[in-house]
């Protein structure tokens, strides 16, 4: 019965409207309660007549306290704040004369200015669709029933286009809201800027060593979130970022390799910038490919810096097919370190030993959709009598130490940075030192050794994945297939 009452108020509101617009009646409306017409803006003036509650009324002219009417042949004034359901009186079309939509996240009032003490307009009800004409930072400018008017801007949110051709003001776009993608850890105190920006508004700090959720990066500036307050802190002093979700943006730094190179023959590899030769790899070594280059030569990663093969004559490719479309068999992950080929030194001789303990141990092993990989249960114990010898090792305390299975983290970091790449959750991890090592990006390193010093992975993908591990002439590369 609501319903219907409302639509024939609405109806006679139209069609009284329509009537009105020749007489130089501007607004339709009702009133609240009962009240005096009075001949003058003064509520002791003559009284002409009165309305009473929930009257239909004509609106000649409105300022901020009253307003004036005509009835029954006569014109006065009354309170202009005791007015509502105010309607152009030569009909209107919201929806056509918009530019914009919004959505009224609470009750709102249409003001005649842009002023919270000026004349009420027309009001809107929380989640009412919000039609705009003009966008401003404190005020829009908006029509409802053909009432032009201003609201404020604040509450008025998921803000678009009315029709195409309009384009939102980049000022306007909403931001997106806070979603955690990474952790990282701050490398120094960090202060949590209001904007991405030295000179914005410090609402936060992010302490040395103190682990703090991450949106998002461009190296510069990070979007982070800590106690509920979300902000911008320098990126470039964030490190050891791990992704919540497998499926969700690569980890910042980490590149997607589309090729694997086997090498057909002896081939150099020089610096991309200086052209100086960098290594000369044998035939039968498979690399890591980041690009095929206009002139057919192919780019790689080399240790910390970037490669180039030019023979490109003297390579097999092997594509990588992205994990989402590859098939049995197919090829979805690869990456390579490099390691000194020759064994003269009893330190060089033990190192690569270790590293074939691991790429014998761990060639071929399969891991099943949704289970868990440990590396160390391959490949640890890291003693004598498990078939390891001494080799360099890396900690916190030296470079230049010795111990059994020394050169293994090269096998368990080149696994790493082959599945970044894909989706395989990262469980347990963790570099040797801040310093980082010589073979792979500062923090993409993976030390592993006795205890729980681990790395450990699961296979989020919904097939099963097989590790196809080789060094040969100084390359160690770790290639994943999807399991055939």
């Amino acid at each position: 019965m609501k319903k219907i009452i409302s639509f024939l108020l609405l109806f006679v509101m139209m069609t009284a409207a329509a009537l009105a617009a020749a007489e130089g009646i501007i607004y339709t409306a009702t009133v609240t309660k009962a009240m005096t017409i009075r001949e003058k803006k003064s509520t002791s003036a003559k009284k002409l007549g009165s309305v009473e509650a929930g009257e239909f009324i004509s609106i000649l002219s409105l300022d901020d306290k009253w307003a004036q009417i005509e009835k029954d042949g006569v014109t006065g004034y009354i309170l202009a704040k005791n007015i509502e359901n105010m309607a152009s009186a030569d009909g209107y079309n919201d929806a056509a004369d918009a530019s914009f939509l919004g959505v009224a996240q609470k009750a709102l009032t249409i003001r005649a200015r842009e002023n919270k003490a000026a004349a009420k307009l027309q009001s809107l009800e929380e989640g009412e669709t919000v039609y705009i004409l003009e966008l401003g930072r404190e005020w829009h400018k908006v029509v409802k029933l053909g009432v032009v008017g201003y609201v404020l801007a604040g509450p008025v949110t998921a803000l678009e286009p009315a029709h195409e051709g309009i384009v939102l003001p980049e000022e306007f776009i909403p931001e997106a809201p806070f979603i955690a993608n990474y952790t990282a850890q701050a490398d120094v105190n960090l202060s949590i800027r209001r904007e991405p920006n030295a000179n914005s508004g410090l609402v936060g700090t992010v302490y040395k060593n103190e682990w703090i959720d991450v949106m998002e990066t461009d190296g510069e500036w990070a979007r982070v979130q800590k106690d509920g307050v979300v902000g911008f802190v320098r990126g470039d002093h964030l490190r050891y970022f791990t992704r919540y979700d497998p499926y969700g943006p690569y980890v910042p730094g980490v590149v997607w390799y589309p090729y694997a190179a086997r090498a057909l023959q002896d081939v150099e590899i020089t610096d991309s910038e200086t052209g100086d030769v960098l290594r000369t790899v044998t035939e039968g070594s498979i690399m890591a490919v980041s690009a095929m280059n206009e002139d057919m030569s192919v780019t790689l990663p080399y240790d910390r810096i970037t490669g180039r093969i030019q023979a490109t004559g003297s390579l097999e490719l092997e594509a990588v097919v992205p994990y989402d479309q590859a098939q049995m068999g197919d090829l979805i992950a690869v990456y390579s370190t490099y390691y000194t080929p020759e064994q003269v030194t009893q330190t060089q001789i033990g190192r690569l030993h270790n590293i074939m303990q691991g790429v014998e141990r761990l060639n071929d092993v399969v891991i099943a959709s949704d289970d868990k990989f440990y590396f160390n249960d391959f490949c640890a114990p890291y003693t004598k009598s498990n078939g390891y010898q001494e080799g360099p090792i890396i900690n916190y305390v030296s470079s230049d130490k010795l111990g059994y299975g020394g050169g293994i983290c090269q096998v368990s970091t080149t696994l790493y940075n082959a599945i970044l790449q894909i989706p395989i959750e990262t469980i347990k991890w963790q570099v040797h030192s801040s310093y980082g090592i010589s073979y792979a990006p500062l923090y993409f390193d993976a030390a592993v050794g006795n205890g729980n010093i681990d790395l450990r992975l699961r296979n989020a993908l919904p097939y099963d994945v097989r590790l196809a591990l080789q060094a040969v002439g100084g390359v160690l590369t770790v290639r994943v297939y999807r399991a055939s």
